[in-house]
Order: C-alpha cells, then structure tokens, then sequence
C-alpha cells in the first residue's frame, strides 16, 4: 500500500475511531443526579424511630412509632406533615421525649414553621413553679423556639439541604463550616470544620426492594485538623439518607455523633471519655393509614 493510499485510509479512520473512545469515555463516566422536591399532595408512611445514647454517665435507649401524613392545608400551597398515634418505647420516656412536631412545607419544599405542641418538655415543671406570668411566658417561648429550631434542622436533613442540588456519583464534595466540639467535662467550643458530601446510585430503598432506583447521600464533618488515627479528644458527626431521588420521599436515615472528650482530673485514670449518639429513621409506605385521596406510594 502506497504512502498515500495509507494516508487516504487513515483519514477515513481517524473520524470512526476517535468517536468510539469517546463513546466508550462517555459509558464509564459517571453520570451527575440533580436531586428533586416532588412530593406526592398526600401520602402516608409508618415511621419506626430509635435513638441510642451510649456515654460514661450511662446508656440509654428509646423507640417510637408512628403514623406520619403529608397533606395540604387551607392555606393556597401549604402542606403539613402531621404525626398520628404516636407511641413511646420505654413508656417512662414518653414525657420526657421531644414531641413529634406537625412541620408546615410549600410546594417548592421550603419549611414554614411548626404548630404550637400541646404540651412541651419541661412545661410540667413551669406549671408548678412559683414564677410570675411574663417570665412564664417568656420561658416557654424559649421552648417554642428550640423546637421550631429542632425541626429545622430535621427538614433540612430530609429535604431543605438536598431540592435541587446536583451531585456526581463517587466524587467527594467538600466545603468549610464550623461545628461544636466538648473540650472538657461541661466545656464546649465552635471549632471550624470540613465537611464532606457523597453520592450512591442504584440503592434499593428498602432492604427487601427488587429495584435499585434510590440512592444514598453521606454527609460527613470533622474539625479541620484531626487524624482519624488520633487518640487524644476527638468529634465526628455523620449523616445518611436514603431517597428517591426524583421526589426525595425518603425511605430512611441514619444521624451517628462521636466523641472523645477530656474530662481532666476529675476524669481519673482514664480522662479520655467517649460519647456516641446514634438517631435512626426508617419510613415504611404502603400500610393501612392511608387518608382519602392519598397516593400509597
């Protein structure tokens, strides 16, 4: 084959090849997921929470169960999240445990506050203190506040972090924050920190699930500085979520938070005190509580 002639073929070629590497590059690439808000106007899911608490002053241990109802209000673009027939396991914690509260959304997601509870921890306590109206009713505004506060943060976990965020699955995105460490027996400080957010495709939603069509978002934070083989006082907080991705109807969660704290003299041999609190949610649709025109999902 003439020089020429070996030119004209790879000419040809050239064109045919370079468009397989790139189809090939293009296969195994991994492909970016905008995650979005799009829940259903009603829905229901039986919730089974547990929160452990293991620590030097003791362990503890509660469970809770109960109906959770999305569902529109009067209000034009309001919706509710309401929890039904809520049950406390061990029944002496049931007093003492934060109440489930009702979290008001709109359609695009945005939280809009909670209602008022009923009955709030520690009101009991105020009810028979002797304690002058005003600064009753400024106490328990306080309380208000720390419960619209806890259930923030609990809707932005589940959804308020996530409506349209894009993420690549296998790449690590990282950011600057700050979180609150212990540095001693009653001593804490905001120290800064780094945290890091993940993606996993292909999930099933539930253990048992035959299709994969969830994913998983790991949400990681440190103080900036630490070895994970350090063996002096130490904070790790992580979080994971397991939803849809084109609704962010959630199927579940997992909060854990470790610490490693140095309790001083006071502390005897063994300063180094370790704290791990874990909070689990598992939201289990398709069961009997199903309000007219909800969809089971």
């Amino acid at each position: 084959m003439t020089r020429s002639v070996r030119s004209l073929v790879l000419a040809a070629l050239l064109p045919a090849l370079c468009a397989c590497s790139t189809l090939s590059s293009s296969r195994r690439a991994p492909r970016a997921v905008t995650l979005r808000f799009a829940w259903p106007e009603h829905f229901s899911a039986r919730v089974s929470y547990a929160f452990t608490m293991n620590s030097p002053l003791g362990n503890t241990e509660v469970h809770r169960r109960y109906w959770l109802s999305a569902e529109p209000t009067e209000e034009d673009g309001d919706h509710r999240l309401v929890p039904y027939d809520v049950e406390v396991s061990p029944p002496q914690y049931a007093a003492l445990a934060d109440p489930v509260p009702t979290v008001h959304f709109d359609g695009a997601g945005d939280f809009h506050g909670i209602d008022t509870p009923e009955e709030l921890p520690g009101q009991g306590m105020l009810d028979v203190l002797p304690m002058e109206p005003q600064k009753k009713a400024e106490l328990v505004e306080r309380l208000v506040a720390v419960q619209e506060q806890s259930a923030l943060e609990y809707w932005d976990r589940l959804v308020g972090a996530w409506r349209g965020v894009t993420l690549v699955p296998g790449e690590t995105e990282r950011r600057e924050t700050t979180m609150v460490v212990g540095t001693g027996m009653m001593e804490k400080k905001e120290v800064p920190a780094e945290e890091r957010t993940s993606l996993e495709v292909d999930v099933p939603c539930t253990q048992d699930a035959p299709e994969r069509r969830c994913v998983r978002l790991k949400v990681e934070m440190t103080p900036v500085g630490q070895s994970e083989k350090s063996e002096g006082p130490m904070a790790h907080w992580s979080f994971e979520l397991v939803t849809d991705p084109d609704t962010l109807v959630p199927y579940s969660t997992r909060l854990v938070r470790k610490d490693r704290v140095d309790w001083g003299e006071d502390g005897g041999a063994q300063r180094l005190k370790e704290f791990l609190q874990v909070e689990q949610y598992v939201y289990t649709y398709g069961a009997q509580r199903v309000p007219p025109g909800s969809n089971p999902l």
